[in-house]
This record gives structure tokens, sequence and C-alpha cells, in this order.
């Protein structure tokens, strides 16, 4: 289990120095989090357009500003490098960064694909240093609680996961989306590469199948887009399965996930750091009606309390968990230990991530030989993964359906 109560702390008068590059909006979480930590040093930031890097340094107090990777390392010589670009240009800045005895800490998704974590992890272990991926949510005190519960036998066999993430289009991070050339546009899975490994590595947190079947399909909302906005997940292994929901559509905005077991349910709400225990009622008759309600009404006010409290510690605040996951990766990189997150997990999710887009765009291959077929050409209805399992000629203008169609589908490569 994470110990979610180790604080970094200066050992031997030493302060880690850490840098960061790449000064988009991600990157003012970082920078604010990292000021809280004690015996850090900020020491530069770094991106390809100047002028945010200076912006940056001068919001946060950072003395060093860099226009390049290999200007940051040369003179700010940092402990620890936070890369906050775009998920295409992971893989090289970590790969120079380990080269040149830097540790790694890497914003989600840790990389395009598999095999370039793969090129990643390799070069952490020939070069004896750590990295870590931005898993933060697996170290909020609720998902903390909630592990607890699971580990003390409370909720019995977790049976299933479920989480539902929504995102807000027109929000000051959906804005971006809308702008054809952002390059959310230009990774596989297209807008929900960037959003959706929380909803995945909470799913793999519960279950650990190395390679769980995958059924997944995404789809335009209302009002149309240019790139799918929903997107639905099924996960199966041997105990357990998950579902995700990534939608632009749902109100009010909530990021929510649901552990179910055998004995008890649990439901964890990110956005109010709120979680709600369900159990079965000990009464009968319409005492049920009285129970049920007042155990909900006892878990606000313990909520409420809890969360009362951490405001007034001034530790209520959207990157709490996140500050928490810096403080063990830096505690780890000074004691020589193990990363706070393990290498075979962040592989593990980041081919789990592969594989519900390589679905994706199977589905939007097949629904598009489905239309062609309409117009009398050959159809070869293929459901992801399982190969091809028929082909037909369809005379002009006679009906057709691809096994599995449903909405329309499209992939960004449709954009």
């Amino acid at each position: 289990m994470f110990n979610y109560r180790v604080h970094w702390h200066a050992m031997n008068g030493r302060r880690l120095r850490v840098a960061l590059i790449g000064c988009g909006q991600i990157a003012d979480a970082h920078l604010q989090e990292i000021r809280k930590i004690r015996g850090v040093q900020l020491v530069a930031v770094a991106d390809s357009y100047l002028d945010l890097a200076q912006q940056a340094a001068a919001r946060f107090g950072v003395p060093g500003v860099f226009e390049d990777l290999d200007g940051l390392l040369q003179q700010a010589r940092p402990d620890v490098l936070h890369i906050t670009t775009p998920p295409q240009t992971h893989r090289p800045i970590a790969l120079e960064a380990l080269a040149r005895g830097v540790h790694v800490y890497v914003e989600k998704p840790f990389t395009v694909n598999a095999a370039e974590a793969d090129d990643v992890i390799a070069a952490a272990h020939a070069h004896q240093r750590l990295v870590c991926v931005g898993h933060d949510q697996l170290f909020d005190p609720a998902w903390a609680e909630c592990r607890q519960l699971v580990e003390s036998g409370i909720l019995g066999r977790i049976v299933h996961v479920e989480t539902i993430q929504s995102y807000d289009r027109w929000g000051p991070f959906g804005r971006l989306t809308s702008e054809p050339d952002h390059w959310v546009h230009r990774l596989p899975g297209g807008f929900f590469h960037n959003t959706i490994s929380h909803g995945i590595y909470e799913i793999a947190d519960f279950l650990p199948d190395p390679q769980p079947r995958i059924w997944a399909t995404w789809f335009r909302s209302l009002p149309p887009a240019g790139f799918p906005t929903e997107l639905r997940v099924l996960l199966q292994g041997a105990e357990v399965t998950g579902t995700l929901v990534s939608t632009s559509a749902i109100r009010p905005v909530q990021r929510m996930t649901r552990v179910y077991g055998t004995r008890e349910s649990v439901e964890i709400d990110f956005e109010g750091r709120v979680l709600r225990r369900y159990q079965a009622p000990s009464l009968r008759g319409p005492f049920v009606k009285v129970q049920v309600p007042w155990r909900h009404l006892w878990e606000a006010g313990r909520s409420l309390r809890r969360n009362i409290w951490r405001f007034l510690r001034a530790d209520l605040h959207y990157f709490a968990s996140m500050r928490r996951l810096f403080e063990c990766f830096y505690r780890a990189i000074h004691e020589d230990g193990e990363p706070p997150i393990s290498y075979d997990e962040i592989r593990r999710v980041t081919a789990i991530i592969d594989e519900v887009f390589r679905r994706c765009r199977a589905e939007g291959v097949e629904k598009k030989r489905a239309v062609d077929g309409k117009a009398g050409t050959e159809v070869f209805h293929e459901s992801p993964g399982h190969g091809r399992h028929g082909v037909s000629r369809t005379p002009a203008g006679s009906a057709t359906a691809a096994p599995g169609s449903g909405p329309e589908m499209s992939g960004p490569t449709d954009q």
C-alpha cells in the first residue's frame, strides 16, 4: 500500500533541485505544489515559447528561465525534471534527462504508447535514475480511505469498479480542444488520450490482470464536434470488471468512482473530496427509510468536518494529491527507494490505454466499411480484436449493418 502520510523534508541540509519544462496550463499546478514542499528548491523552467517560461518564472519566483532542454540541464543542473510538455515529446525529453543523470516526473499520459514507455523505463534502469508518472488521484485522501476499506476486508471481494469523468469543452481547458491544430488532435486517442489516464489507473488499481479484455467505443455528442467527445469502455478481468464513461455532455461536471464489493460499496467524489459508504440496512420495514438517509447524513457531516479541518490547515485545494505524490517521489529519490508507482503498473496502464484506442479506431473502420458496402463494395465485418468473421458483397442500395454498430463513430483521423 502507498504511504500517503510521508512528507519530504531536507536531510543533511541538502535541498533537492527541481526544474520544469513545458509552461502550459498544468505547469502552474506543478509549480504551485512544488513550492509548498520543504527542502525543495525550484531552480528553472523552460519552454520553446520563451515568453511562457518568463511568465511562469515571474509568477512563482523561479530564478532560471530557458528556451530549450539542453540549456536547462547544462546550466540549472537539476536533480529532478518535471515534464509537462505535450505527450508526443515525453519520450525524447525523458530519455535525454535520464541520460544526463536527472530523475524524471512525467505528467500523464506517461507516453504516447507502451513501446515508448518501455524505452523510458529501460533508460531509467540503465542510468539508475527514478521515473514517476502523474497518477496523482491515487494519492487523494478519499482514495486512500477507499484503499484502507478494501485492504481491511470491509468491502469484501471487489467485483466491479466504475468511473465517470465529465469534461467541460467550453471551460478553461476544454476551449483549447476546439483549435484544429491543437496537439491533442494528433494523439492516437485524440481528445481522450489526454484525459482518460485517471479513470484507467483507478480501475486498474483494483483490476490486477495484465491483459484484461477490453471493449471500447467513441462517438460525437450534441452539439456536433469535429472529433469524438464521448467514450465508453468496459474492461473484464478474471474476477473484476470495470467501466469508464468519459463525457462532455453530462452536467454537472464530475469526477467520480464507485467500487463495488461483495459486502459493501463505496463512492469517491473527487470534486468534493467525499467518500460515501453503501451498506446493507440492519433495520427492517419502514425503519429502513429512516436508517439509510440517516447514514448518508452522518457521512455528509463527517466529510464536512474533515474538509473544514483541511481548509483551516490550508490543505483543501484541487491539487493536494499531486503534492502528496511529489513528496513520495522526492523521498524515494533521497532514500534510494522504489518509485511510488511501480514501472510494471506504468507500463500496464499505458498498454490498456493503447488497446482502448485501438478498439475505437477499429470500430470506426468497421463502420466505414459497412457504409461503403451500401454502394456495392465488399464489406469485411470485423470485430475489434477478434479478426474478420465474414465477407459479403452487398448490392448497391440494399441495407447492411456491421455487428455491434451503434452511434456514428469517428477517430481523430476523421477530423
